[in-house]
């Protein structure tokens, strides 16, 4: 069965309407993949992505789950999660949290007030869709994200020698890269 490739970027706190970023890319809100939470716009944006400047954030759930549905089973993908602070709740107290994907523990996230974060991850999903949560470690630190994006890979692309194995960014560097961000 052929599947049409998945390539999904999501502007979490932007709940509905789509735009394309200077690089191509379509954006749409995250309303569809998500019911909890509320969106809030960053008070200080020193990003260079417009996704940043908005977020959903969750001050009354333990865990909250994104759910992006028509995946392929057993295909590679590639799963990235954004965090922005910029002092949306005008605290100056960037919040840690946990972030997991499919019900694994994927990284603990200490958020900052000056610079995006983001965490990456390349895996075959079970099911037909990846769920991506975000969930509270401490009291008084609420969970956010700023954005999320899923590609499907083609096949033989990050291939491993088993299905169940899960590659995690550790460092990219663009050798000969002049003038980006």
């Amino acid at each position: 069965t052929l599947f049409p490739l998945v390539f999904l970027s999501i502007d979490c706190g932007e709940p509905t309407g789509t735009r394309t970023d200077k690089l191509g890319i379509k954006w749409v809100g995250d309303g569809d993949y998500i019911s909890t939470g509320k969106t809030a716009e960053v008070q200080v944006s020193n990003s260079y992505y417009q996704e940043d400047t908005t977020l959903r954030y969750f001050p009354y759930q333990k865990k909250s789950c994104y759910v992006i549905p028509g995946v392929a089973r057993g295909r590679k993908h590639m799963v990235r999660a954004s965090f922005f602070y910029g002092n949306y709740d005008g605290k100056s107290s960037p919040p840690s949290f946990r972030l997991q994907f499919d019900g694994n523990r994927w990284a603990d996230v200490n958020t900052s007030s000056s610079e995006s974060k983001y965490w990456e991850v390349i895996y075959a999903p079970k099911r037909d869709n990846i769920s991506i949560c975000v969930a509270q470690t401490s009291l008084n630190q609420t969970p956010f994200i700023s954005a999320l994006e899923v590609k499907e890979f083609e096949r033989g692309m990050y291939e491993t020698e088993d299905t169940d194995d899960v590659l995690r960014r550790w460092q990219r560097v663009a050798f000969g890269a002049k003038g980006f961000v």
